[in-house]
Formats: structure tokens, C-alpha cells, sequence
């Protein structure tokens, strides 16, 4: 469009100056030129002003042109703006997402780990139960054992003394001496053999097989009179 503008003003200057010519030269200038230079004027009138009119029609097409190509950059920029807040905020959800989860895990593992600990003094408080039970178990049974030893011994004393006791009366009546005939011992008066089967005979062969005692000793022992004889014993 300045394309023709330029022209325009070429062709205004140039017939300017040919009419000025003409008017100052009248002399010799025939009427079909002077058309001719009329029609000229007015064409390049009509160029330029057509130039005229075309050039801010052409200048305010660029201008919006200019414009949407603004107004287009900024949506552009604001459009990646809009986008990295997008993303931005989208990595920041993320992020908390993760952070939330680590938490949790964190959290889960703390309480896995506590529970551990829980089960683990619960099964030391149980074994320090269970060996205190033991402890007390065992201390009772090696009470009752010493008991049962003490038992045992104050018996095998009293069976002693009742031994020393039975020798003592033993050896007392071994004083009453008993007679000897043809291969027969017989007890003195009161007196009898008892076995080892606590039967008690008042003639035996082997005095030495029997206990030499009174009956009454013999009877308070437990000892029973022989119901019948035999071939070394006789009631």
C-alpha cells in the first residue's frame, strides 16, 4: 500500500509541474493535451486519495493484527503459566501424598515396633513368672524333700532307738538263760525265740537264727505265737 502512495505523489508532482508549464506556456499547446493533463490530475488525485483511505485500513489491520498477535502471546504465557501452576500444584500434591505415606509408614513401623517391645517384656515378665513359679516349685519340693529326709531321719532314730531298745532288753534277758537238750534250745520260763517272720517258738535247734526276748516284748512287737512247728522250730 505505501507502494502506491508513492506513486501517487510521483504522478501528482509530475503533472503538477506539467500543468504548471501549460499555464505559463499557453502558446503552442494544443487542447487535446491539456485533456489529457486534466484527466491525469484527476486520476493521480484519485490514487492518492485512494492511497490515503487504503493506508489506515491497511495500518489498523497491522495494528490489530499486532494486536491479536499480543493479545495471542498473552494467552500463550498466560496459558503456560496456568500450566506450570498446574504442574506445580500437581507436584505439591504429590509431594504431600508422599510425605502423608512416609508418615504413615512411619507411624505403622513405630507401632509394629512398640508392639514388639509389648510382646517381648510380656514374654520376659512370663518367664520371670514361670522361673519365680519354678524357683518357688523347686523350693517347695526341696522343703518337702528335706522334710521327708527329716522325717526319714527322726524314723530310722526312733527305729534305732527302738533297736537299741529291743538289744537293751535283749541283752537284759539274755541273762535268763535257756536250756540245751539233745540238740533242742528251750526258753527259759517267760521267755521265746522269735523269727524273722515274727512267729515266736519256745524250742528252736539254731538260737542264733531268732531273737531271744520275753513275750511280752515279743507280743508287743508285733510277734505272733507259731501255730505249728517244724523241723527247727517248735511252738
Amino acid at each position: 500500500m505505501r507502494n502506491y502512495v508513492f506513486f501517487s505523489l510521483i504522478a501528482i508532482v509530475y503533472f503538477a509541474i506539467r500543468w504548471i508549464i501549460n499555464h505559463f506556456i499557453k502558446n503552442g499547446v494544443n487542447k487535446p493535451y491539456k485533456k489529457y493533463t486534466f484527466i491525469s490530475l484527476i486520476a493521480a488525485v484519485l490514487f492518492l486519495t485512494v492511497g490515503t483511505i487504503a493506508s489506515p485500513t491497511h495500518r489498523s489491520s497491522a495494528d490489530q493484527t499486532s494486536t491479536s498477535s499480543r493479545i495471542s502471546s498473552k494467552h500463550k504465557k498466560k496459558n503456560a503459566s496456568n500450566e506450570s501452576k498446574r504442574k506445580a500444584s500437581i507436584s505439591k500434591a504429590n509431594s504431600i501424598k508422599e510425605k502423608e505415606s512416609s508418615e504413615s509408614a512411619l507411624s505403622s513401623s513405630k507401632k509394629e515396633s512398640e508392639s514388639i517391645a509389648a510382646s517381648k517384656s510380656e514374654s520376659k515378665e512370663d518367664s520371670e513368672s514361670i522361673a519365680s513359679s519354678e524357683s518357688e516349685s523347686s523350693k517347695k519340693q526341696s522343703e518337702a524333700e528335706s522334710s521327708s529326709i527329716a522325717k526319714a531321719s527322726s524314723e530310722s532314730l526312733v527305729a534305732s532307738s527302738s533297736s537299741a531298745k529291743k538289744a537293751s532288753e535283749t541283752s537284759k534277758t539274755d541273762n535268763a538263760s535257756y536250756t540245751q537238750n539233745g540238740g533242742w534250745t528251750t526258753a527259759a520260763s517267760g521267755m521265746v525265740f522269735v523269727s524273722d517272720s515274727n512267729k515266736y517258738y519256745t524250742s528252736v535247734k539254731n538260737p542264733g537264727n531268732y531273737q531271744y526276748m520275753t513275750q511280752s516284748a515279743a507280743d508287743n512287737s508285733g510277734a505272733k505265737p507259731a501255730p505249728r512247728g517244724n523241723q527247727y522250730a517248735r511252738p
